[in-house]
């Protein structure tokens, strides 16, 4: 061995420099996966690291929308290695005041020594030399940010789904990283609070942290169980509150119509049908301390499951007056979806967003089974055909479909993932699983499942694993070629009445004659399960382009006239959009035809279909004018509130020289100031002014005027209504090249919602090359972006594309016309 002493000292020197560089480097963290979002490879980092995560938080909300909501909170976690701690943070870093590190046993106080700290691409670092080997404790003083606080006025709610609790406060954003939510609320004394736990402490004090100008409360709410970070919620504001103690659970909410508030017990009494049926199925009790729903106006989604505190649209929840099957079962179908996400999303979570859709395939495959048992009366395997097979069709039959699992590398992508696939294919794969084991099979497996993983994470591949066990049959290679891939089977049907047509799912193309038969066939058909199955088939023939819109159309009145069944008839008056689209052009005549039906049919239910179809179809003046007087009556038993402004929106349209009045007496009618301001925000997009409705288009490049999301897709609709066509086709790029920034400030059906309200309007070859040039110029777009341009493009691309001239209709004359 060589000793060091024989070297000369400048070598020593450089040896020593070298060696500490060396170490240097080898102490300095990776933060190559420091990409905006949340990475895969950050997520996997931190689930190796991180356990036993507590989030101590307070907001302080002040009562005007617009004044800034102050917090603080403290994280607490344990680290299994001494390492730098990455917090996501989606805001700027000056909204970040304090931050401090509290030492096991510290005696300085809770909130610890400033410590340093750096900020890059959306997350706060916290060096290593503050970090030790198990409990640690994060203190940090910060400006709440907006995006997902959904601020109105008189009240406002959360919604974190499924990343955007980092656009709030900081926090570690996946899903994997359970944890326990210690909440407390500053809030303006008049304001009730919920949460996903229960209230522990009401007070009335000042705040000691931030001053707020008004006299406020403190409501601190208990411990919750470990939740993810998508399914924290809070909401206050101006609400009224019913306990319902028969069902133990209790209702949130702002109507003032008090016939829909009456809805109010018999929806407490489906919440809890729906509890006791998943509750005997799984063999788990409810895994939450306590339920209550909250029933918010303009919220983005038909509700969302967070534990103790479920959120639901009000237009989605109370039913209209005289509501037709299709919506009662909707309603329940939704009760149903998020009470399942209990068990199924809550106490067993997804690892990774690239699963999302475990939580709905189980959501919508018990939404159907516990809705059964309350509509006896109804045939459920034709609702499921109806709602679960055509959604997903109407998605596979575009150049946008989709695998159900879907890749994912980063959570700011994660609401792309969702689609007609997650939520519906993926219900049709599960039905096929259960039949193909069985059920009790199924069911001894969905116990161990939900016993194994309660209130932890677990994956597809966990669950398969636990099912195939119980069955001798092949789930992996069953999964492989479900799950996995775009599945879109095309079969040749051998007849019009091929066997296979509602047992298998896919496409039957059917020849020209085939179809001419099937048109008459279908209805002999005594089973109404396969009815439903081959006028499916039939629609998608005709989508393929086997026969004409006149001929579809004939069918579809005269199969209505005869029809008695309430839910086959939906299906009638929801094909016939699309025909009515090109027939109307020409003067067909439908539309009075319909309208007709619409006063002779035996159904009630069936005539307010039919109102509410014309109310977007009407083009001859004398179906236009009846609309209009019925209207101006204000007096149908058969059209609600929300359909009377429908039809002053579309009628406005229609009627330009009137647009002024009727928007003035539709708004004089409105008493509900939720529902005001929702007419006042959406009445603007029917303006006769082009320049009004120019100048409301550039108001929507404002991210702030999206906020109420459905508020401004009925604008974005509007503003391109069918009857607008060639005053709208310059919308089309703009909004398009808005859709990044839709997809990064707006919820996760936004995008997809963004293109099919853009678009479903436009049949033209102007709009047409607006999409197909965008897509061309923007090949690099991320693809499940993309994806959603490619299904809402669907009906614009099928007028655009039909070979051949069908019924001696001019489909070219009909685009310019247009």
């Amino acid at each position: 061995m060589i000793s060091f002493q024989y070297f000369s000292k400048p070598f020593k020197l450089f040896i020593i420099f070298s060696l500490l560089l060396l170490c240097a480097n080898m102490n300095a963290q990776d933060h190559s996966y420091l990409e905006e979002g949340v990475s895969l490879q950050l997520a996997q980092h931190r689930k190796q690291t991180i356990r036993d995560l507590t989030y101590n938080i307070r907001f302080s909300i002040p009562e005007d929308k617009n004044e800034i909501v102050e917090a603080e909170e403290t994280i607490v976690f344990s680290l299994s290695d001494k390492d730098d701690v990455i917090i996501d943070f989606c805001e700027s870093a000056d909204k970040i005041h304090e931050v401090r590190v509290l030492k096991l046993g510290s005696k300085k106080g809770l909130r610890g020594k400033p410590c340093e700290w750096s900020f890059n691409n959306e997350h706060i670092i916290i060096p290593k030399k503050y970090t030790h080997v198990g409990q640690n404790s994060i203190y940090i003083r910060f400006t709440a940010g907006s995006q997902s606080l959904n601020r109105r006025d008189g009240y406002l709610y959360t919604l974190f789904v499924p990343d955007r609790a980092r656009t709030t406060f900081p926090c570690f954003e996946q899903p994997n990283l359970k944890a326990h939510f210690n909440l407390k609320l500053q809030i303006p004394e008049k304001w009730k609070a919920v949460s996903n736990a229960p209230v522990s402490t009401r007070k009335i004090a000042r705040p000691s942290v931030f001053p707020l100008k008004q006299v406020y409360k403190q409501v601190d709410f208990a411990t919750s169980e470990p939740l993810p970070t998508y399914l924290f919620a809070f909401a206050a504001g101006e609400f009224e509150y019913q306990y319902f103690e028969e069902y133990g659970l209790g209702a949130y909410y702002r109507e003032t119509d008090s016939n829909r508030v009456a809805q109010l017990p018999d929806i407490a009494r489906q919440i809890k049908f729906a509890l006791d049926w998943q509750e005997e199925f799984t063999g788990m009790k409810y895994p939450f301390t306590k339920y209550d729903f909250v029933v918010l106006p303009g919220f983005q989604f038909g509700g969302m499951e967070h534990t103790g505190a479920t959120f639901y649209n009000d237009n989605t929840l109370f039913l209209p007056e005289n509501p037709t099957p299709d919506e009662q079962l909707r309603r329940t179908e939704l009760i149903s979806h998020e009470t399942s996400h209990m068990w199924f999303g809550d106490a067993v979570t997804m690892d990774w967003f690239n699963d999302v859709w475990t939580k709905e395939v189980f959501a919508n495959y018990f939404a159907a089974e516990i809705s059964a048992p309350i509509f006896p009366e109804l045939n459920h395997d034709l609702n499921w055909l109806k709602t679960y097979t055509a959604a997903a069709i109407s998605q596979d039959r575009t150049e946008g479909r989709t695998s159900i699992r879907q890749p994912l590398d980063n959570m700011r992508y994660a609401g792309l993932v969702y689609n007609n696939i997650i939520y519906n294919k993926a219900p049709v794969m599960m039905r096929k699983l259960v039949e193909l084991m069985g059920k009790e099979a199924f069911r001894r497996g969905i116990r161990k499942y939900v016993e194994r993983y309660k209130y932890a994470n677990a994956t597809w591949d966990n669950l398969i694993d636990i099912l195939d066990a119980e069955t001798p049959a092949d789930l992996h290679t069953f999964s492989k070629e479900w799950v996995d891939t775009a599945l879109y089977p095309h079969f040749t049907a051998t007849s019009c009445l091929d066997e296979r047509i509602g047992k298998e799912y896919g496409f039957f193309e059917m020849t020209h004659e085939q179809c001419d038969s099937l048109m008459w066939l279908w209805q002999k058909e005594t089973d109404g399960a396969r009815r439903q199955a081959l006028l499916m088939n039939l629609n998608e023939n005709y989508l393929a382009n086997k026969f004409g819109d006149t001929q579809w159309m004939t069918v579809l009145v005269e199969s209505l006239n005869d029809e008695n069944d309430p839910l086959t008839a939906s299906t009638l008056i929801g094909y016939m959009y699309e025909p009515i689209r090109y027939t109307y052009l020409f003067n067909e005549g439908f539309d009075e035809e319909l309208f007709k039906l619409s006063k002779t049919h035996p159904m009630d239910i069936v005539r307010t279909q039919l109102l509410r179809l014309l109310m977007r179809t009407a083009q001859t003046p004398a179906v236009v004018d009846s609309l209009y007087t019925i209207w101006k009556r204000n007096d149908s038993s058969l059209l609600s509130i929300n359909d009377f402004m429908t039809l002053s929106y579309e009628l406005s349209v229609r009627l330009p020289d009137k647009a002024n009045e009727i928007v003035a007496v539709q708004r004089s009618r409105i008493t509900n100031p939720d529902r005001l301001s929702q007419f006042d925000f959406i009445s603007r997009a029917v303006s006769p002014s082009v320049e009004a409705r120019d100048s409301l288009f550039a108001s929507l490049f404002n991210a702030e005027n999206r906020r109420i999301e459905p508020w401004a897709l009925s604008v974005l609709y509007y503003l391109n209504h069918p009857l607008r066509g060639k005053e709208s086709v310059h919308y089309i790029r703009p909004s398009l090249e808005l859709l990044p920034e839709i997809q990064r400030t707006g919820d996760i059906f936004f995008p997809s919602n963004w293109c099919v309200n853009l678009l479903s309007g436009h049949r033209s070859k102007e709009a047409y090359r607006e999409v197909e040039t965008y897509l061309a110029d923007h090949s690099d777009i991320y693809p499940l972006l993309r994806n959603k341009i490619l299904q809402a493009e669907y009906y614009l691309k099928r007028a655009n594309n039909i070979e051949g001239l069908l019924d001696s209709i001019d489909r070219n004359v009909s685009q310019d016309n247009n």
